[in-house]
């Protein structure tokens, strides 16, 4: 029996060897597998490809992100004006009246010739003297609201607004009322450039683009891809003047020249007008087809060079890049929601303010109906997330920083794609089991061999 309790011994030590070689294999393989990820990731044609690197950002930015502002914690806390002020209903009527509003600006320019509002007729001084008193009255409401007057010029969109009703004001109404004070003659005004002001009541919209938030990711897909738009149309540039220098000499001696490939600024207008917008392209190629078929050639070279290639690659270029922005907003969206979301609950169970979770506060927010709201919105399963935080605080402890349990929730979303780093994390978490196995074997072992001797 002794024997064969030295042979299991010996076979302990030749598995833990075993494992040591495959654990230095691991870490020697990890770092090449980080440098490949880098290396490959320098040729990915936009930074936003990267899923892994789109929640590392996201989840940087919502650690780093300062308190929100919030024009409503501005308002006075109590009160009727600030209830009006705070609530949807308000914004969504003001949104409703700015986009009625930009309808009526088309109409306005369409059916009303008149000056002033002396001259107009009663439908349009109506529209006007509507419109002008809801946005003044909306710009008094929310005035009223702040709690401390001073604060409202540092709000930029009150500081907006404020800026479009005295524009307003000053037209139609103050040139009205300048006229009337005159006994009806005419001021001497740019009247033409005045009502090119009137336009910008339009910008108004923009109010739109807080509560749509999909036309913010196209805007900024637009942005993002501004410097690899450039480049391709620097491409196409480069193109056109090649051929145009080139259709400018075939075309000598011949009857189309005139009209078309005059010189090499008029050849490039013609061939991004009919080669590359592809306007009234049959006609063109109709009157090149009759005189000369060099030149024929050359156009049709042209058209599926810039047209058909550079063109359609600088759609799928910018269907590329929204589409990793709008990977990244949403990403973005979701980690701050979850950040505030739980910080918030975290926050109000946090009895010593230390940030950090213990078990007993895992089970309170496990018990939270919010948090369980926030977890089934993300897919994340409250039995694998103790089983995972619990696996966590016997590591660092009783507790757990809030940012490391923030990764854990994120990383348990159901429907993400799993990573070699994930098998990597699934194998040191057996490996960690098996040797806290082994631990507690050896010790039974020991005390076994003590009651054997004894």
């Amino acid at each position: 029996m002794p024997r064969k309790l030295a042979w299991d011994r010996d076979e302990t030590v030749v598995e833990q060897a075993e494992q040591d070689m495959v654990a230095q294999d691991d870490r020697s393989v990890a770092p090449s597998l980080d440098s490949g990820r880098q290396e490959i990731g320098l040729f990915r044609p936009f930074g936003f490809s990267d899923a892994d690197e789109i929640k590392r950002r996201a989840r940087e930015r919502a650690r780093q992100k300062p308190e929100a502002y919030n024009v409503h914690d501005c308002y006075y806390k109590t009160g009727f004006i600030q209830k009006v002020a705070k609530h949807a209903y308000f914004e969504n009527v003001t949104l409703a009246v700015i986009v009625v509003n930009a309808i009526w600006i088309a109409i306005d320019a369409d059916e009303n010739p008149a000056e002033t509002l002396l001259d107009a007729k009663w439908p349009f001084v109506f529209a006007d003297v509507s419109f002008f008193s809801y946005f003044l009255l909306e710009l008094i409401i929310r005035f009223l609201a702040f709690e401390r007057k001073c604060n409202c010029f540092k709000d930029g969109w009150f500081v907006f607004d404020t800026s479009l009703v005295t524009l307003y004001m000053f037209d139609p109404f103050i040139i009205t009322l300048a006229v009337a004070a005159s006994g009806g003659a005419k001021i001497d005004l740019p009247t033409s450039v005045l009502r090119l002001f009137r336009l910008a009541r339009l910008s108004r919209l923009v109010r739109m683009l807080r509560s749509l938030p999909e036309l913010m990711i196209m805007i900024k897909g637009m942005v993002t891809a501004a410097a690899t738009v450039s480049y391709t149309l620097g491409l196409l540039l480069i193109f056109t003047y090649v051929f145009a220098i080139a259709m400018t000499q075939l075309s000598i001696d011949t009857q189309f020249r005139e009209k078309y490939f005059d010189g090499v600024a008029l050849s490039m207008y013609s061939l991004i007008i009919y080669g590359t917008f592809l306007d009234s392209l049959a006609d063109f190629c109709d009157d090149i087809r009759a005189e000369s078929t060099p030149c024929l050639i050359a156009v049709t070279i042209f058209v599926v060079v810039a047209s058909m290639t550079v063109m359609n690659m600088l759609i799928g270029v910018l269907c590329e890049v929204i589409a990793a922005v709008a990977e990244d907003e949403k990403e973005t969206m979701i980690t701050e929601k979850v950040y505030d979301k739980l910080g918030n609950i975290v926050k109000a169970i946090d009895n010593d303010g230390d940030g950090s979770i213990s078990f007993r506060q895992l089970e309170k927010i496990v018990d939270d109906r919010e948090a369980l709201d926030v977890l089934s919105s993300l897919n994340v399963d409250p039995t694998d997330l103790i089983d995972v935080v619990e696996d966590l605080l016997s590591e660092h402890g009783k507790k757990v920083k809030f940012d490391d349990f923030m990764e854990v929730v994120l990383n348990l979303r159901g429907g993400l794609t799993a990573k070699l780093k994930d098998i990597y994390f699934v194998n040191k978490r057996f490996n960690q089991k098996f040797e806290e196995t082994k631990s507690t074997m050896e010790v039974l072992h020991k005390k076994l061999d003590i009651l054997r001797q004894s």
